[in-house]
């Protein structure tokens, strides 16, 4: 509270208040007024903790993994579990004892970056227990057939033999070929490792505390969410809503509880506004932004109602308090996400807003019902591909009613249908994460990029197209207009629109009450993953 510059002003709780007694009594007075029940996991929770009618409930990040390397370096190394012990005990015995203790997030955003892991194991040692059962993966899975490995991978430096890896070399995925499957195998098995030790150690300073996981970054891989099931009370999450109105796609929260089997915690979600008090631009980073501070409180509440009625999720942390400094924090990240500005003066909208809502009566309502396209196809706006950018692509669609069920079990898209006369138009939201550095070259081919499949029924017609890595999308059909927005890394988000003109359905022009049908298969970044939808549906009128 007391760093403070100048030329990058920030909130400083000590420029408003005497001492930081009375900057937590004030502090726990507006959030309980605000209608709000928990403290975030970033919060000063020692000095939260010493005001009198400190009674919000809290959960702390505790970083056992972070500060200890995991699961970047050997997890098998007595060192490091020691470590992650250390990290775990200086933490959690001050807190352990007191009432308001929700649980833990062990980590926060690990990420579990597939390729990186895989590239970090395997500069390790060859003592490292983390790079021996790689290369005891490897085996198992290539039969020691050294051939087949070099089938699905390359090396570099060059590598020819199983002896020689087992002491040093690097492997690259060959474009093309099959060796994701392996890398996501591994990925699982560093995961287990990693909640199993968690799980172990926090319990063994805290058996009453619930273990909440270490908070997702707006995606997951399904081996990391099988992995962590056995070993948590519930999953967290960090929430990046897809679009400026506060939604996001219906996968990742019903997929993330249908792997794990159990109840999620949002970490952390927000929004921000270009009109705010703090001269933050909102431009250091991917996050929903919109114009005013009425349309902020909008997407605030659209989110928290879409949580609400969502049976699974228990609880969710906005974020944060106060906005970010004027030109941004450490990183360059420079939001208005506060909900108070860098002087301490509340967003009435976003405030009132927030203390207005029946938390407990909305929660107790009954599940609703989502609509989706079963029901009906609903006409597309008037411009579907207009503004086709981050956090507004899709957005002016109706994509509650014109949401495709999946035949998929665990899918991690969305697909949306809608349309007008000339054409049907379908909209993938997909998880797709492509990370160059499985790559010698860090280059992505077009024979790895995320693939699309559309056949229309009856007519013996299949479109195929490539979409994702950042690049155009390119399809087998000229008549179909594709448009695409994706990337590498950390832009783990494809999103793909697609035209499909009233010929390819063997029509003129299409009109409310005709029906079509279709089967989509999504496959992403080296087919990874498969998701289908399929079926008949009716075109409904306005």
């Amino acid at each position: 509270m007391k760093e403070w510059n100048s030329a990058n002003p920030g909130y400083a709780g000590w420029q408003h208040y005497s001492d930081t007694n009375a900057w937590a009594t004030d502090t726990l007075n507006r959030l309980k007024a605000w209608g709000f029940t928990t403290v975030g996991g970033w919060s000063d929770f020692q000095t939260l903790r010493s005001c009198r009618d400190a009674n919000l409930a809290f959960a702390p990040v505790l970083h056992i993994g972070a500060s200890a390397g995991a699961p970047w370096w050997d997890m098998w190394d007595q060192k490091t579990v020691e470590r992650m012990d250390q990290v775990a005990r200086e933490a959690i015995l001050p807190l352990r004892d007191d009432p308001r203790l929700i649980g833990y997030y062990t980590d926060n955003e690990i990420g579990w970056w597939n390729a990186i892991l895989f590239e970090k194991t395997l500069q390790q040692a060859p003592t490292s227990g983390q790079r021996q059962r790689l290369i005891k993966l490897l085996r198992e899975t290539y039969r020691n057939d050294w051939s087949a490995l070099m089938a699905d991978f390359e090396t570099a430096p060059v590598v020819e033999s199983w002896a020689e890896l087992e002491r040093h070399g690097l492997l690259y995925l060959r474009p093309g070929a099959n060796g994701m499957k392996v890398a996501r195998q591994f990925l699982g098995v560093l995961a287990e490792r990693y909640y199993s030790l968690i799980h172990e150690i926090v319990r063994k300073y805290d058996r009453r505390a619930l273990i909440l996981l270490d908070r997702f970054p707006t995606f997951y891989y399904p081996e990391v969410v099988r992995a962590c099931a056995p070993y948590v009370d519930a999953v967290s999450c960090n929430l990046n809503a897809t679009w400026n109105d506060g939604s996001f796609p219906r996968f990742y929260l019903e997929t993330l509880h249908a792997l794990s089997g159990k109840p999620l915690i949002v970490g952390e979600f927000y929004m921000a506004a270009r009109e705010n008090l703090s001269g933050n631009k909102n431009t250091h980073g991917s996050y929903p932004v919109v114009v005013t501070q009425k349309e902020r409180a909008s997407g605030f509440r659209n989110t928290v109602e879409l949580l609400l009625k969502t049976p699974y999720v228990v609880g969710a942390d906005w974020f944060q308090y106060y906005d970010e400094p004027t030109h941004g924090r450490f990183d360059g990240e420079n939001f208005n996400f506060g909900l108070v500005d860098i002087y301490g003066r509340p967003y009435e909208a976003i405030t009132s807003s927030a203390a207005t809502f029946d938390l407990r009566g909305t929660k107790e309502h009954p599940p609703h019902t989502r609509p989706d396209a079963a029901q009906g196809v609903p006409p597309a706006p008037r411009k579907p591909f207009e503004r086709f950018e981050p956090t507004l692509a899709l957005k002016q669609w109706d994509r509650e009613r014109g949401f495709v069920k999946p035949a998929s079990e665990y899918p991690l898209a969305d697909l949306y249908v809608c349309w007008d006369k000339k054409a049907i138009y379908l909209g993938l939201c997909a998880q797709d994460v492509v990370e160059d550095v499985f790559y010698r070259g860090k280059t992505v081919l077009a024979s790895d990029r995320a693939e699309w499949v559309v056949t229309v029924a009856g007519l013996n017609k299949t479109l195929r197209g490539r979409v994702g890595a950042g690049m155009e999308p390119v399809f087998d059909e000229p008549s179909v207009r594709a448009i695409n927005l994706s990337g590498l890394n950390g832009n783990v988000r494809n999103i793909v629109g697609l035209e499909l003109p009233a010929k390819l359905f063997g029509k003129e022009r299409f009109k409310a009450s005709d029906t079509v049908g279709f089967t989509s298969t999504f496959f992403t970044h080296c087919r990874a993953y498969r998701m289908e939808w399929n079926g008949t549906f009716r075109l409904r009128g306005k």
